[in-house]
């Protein structure tokens, strides 16, 4: 029954137009930003180009990647964050739950949302890395340094850092130093996963609250930002003070970043966090028994 539920949520979010304006966004942004690449260094030496796996959309590395993550919060609501309201609106909860078991039902729309959320990430993003790929010089001109100099190696290690921080190395350096391209492979899985965690997130939310749709686009917004807020906030002050920094900045432990500090525990915790919160509004939903159907 799960399956088949599965199934139909992720049939109806396909038709939806909020998803297809959702997907047609993120590939935009993937094409344009592939586009701008080819134009900033029209004309220039091989040699200047920054590598292909230094350009790809979804790094902070890219200039484009903060207009990006600024729409990014309110992105991911699109896809089937707010399909709950929609069918309690309309008031198709007991249709929905007459075909299958209320756990069924709720559990269906998480997953759907994940799986949405996760392929307007994915899907787009997979396509700028080709493009990367194929068309951008592999001619290892990093933003770190210059290749295998003295200042490469400091950027990757960290020991040219201006704070203290316990996790002072790139993360996944061996992956990197491995394969640049499986590097930026590993960072789309991990960004999309995140981004489908955060569209179920959303959407648990909606079990609470299924007056307004408006008010879904607010939680991770304000959770993003304060964390990049709190983040520049601690960063300046290990600066100052020489306290140990941990990075706050969510996003920034989903994509390929340049910032140190990421600490894994940090970001197990928010994982989890979300994760909890996801599944306390889930046991909510399921035991309601009344007024989820009035």
């Amino acid at each position: 029954m799960l399956l088949s539920s599965t199934k139909t949520q992720i049939v109806i979010m396909q038709k939806m137009t909020k998803y297809k304006f959702a997907f047609l966004i993120t590939l935009a942004y993937a094409c344009f930003s592939f586009c701008y690449i080819l134009t900033e260094f029209s004309g220039v030496d091989i040699s200047i180009i920054k590598d292909a796996n230094q350009a790809v959309c979804y790094s902070q590395l890219n200039r484009l990647w903060f207009f990006f993550s600024i729409i990014y919060p309110f992105l991911i609501v699109l896809p089937f964050s707010t399909s709950y309201i929609d069918d309690y609106r309309n008031q198709l909860l007991p249709v929905y739950i007459s075909r299958s078991s209320r756990k069924d039902y709720y559990v269906s729309k998480l997953i759907a949302a994940f799986v949405g959320t996760a392929v307007i990430i994915a899907v787009p993003f997979l396509l700028n890395l080709i493009l990367c790929n194929v068309f951008l010089p592999h001619n290892y001109n990093t933003w770190f340094a210059e290749y295998q100099m003295g200042d490469y190696y400091r950027g990757l290690l960290g020991t040219n850092l201006l704070y203290h921080t316990a996790y002072h190395e790139l993360p996944f350096l061996k992956v990197y130093l491995f394969s640049p391209l499986f590097y930026n492979i590993m960072y789309l899985l991990f960004f999309s996963l995140f981004s489908g965690l955060l569209g179920s997130f959303v959407l648990s939310l909606s079990f609470w609250a299924r007056k307004s749709k408006i008010m879904l686009f607010v939680p991770t917004f304000i959770i993003i930002q304060l964390m990049q807020v709190y983040d520049a906030w601690t960063r300046s002050g290990a600066i100052d003070s020489g306290k140990t920094y941990t990075n706050t900045n969510i996003l920034e432990y989903v994509i390929p970043s340049l910032i140190k500090g990421r600490s894994p525990l940090f970001i197990l915790a928010i994982i989890g966090l979300f994760t909890a919160i996801l599944v306390c509004s889930t046991a909510y939903a399921v035991r309601e028994d009344i007024r989820s159907l009035q």
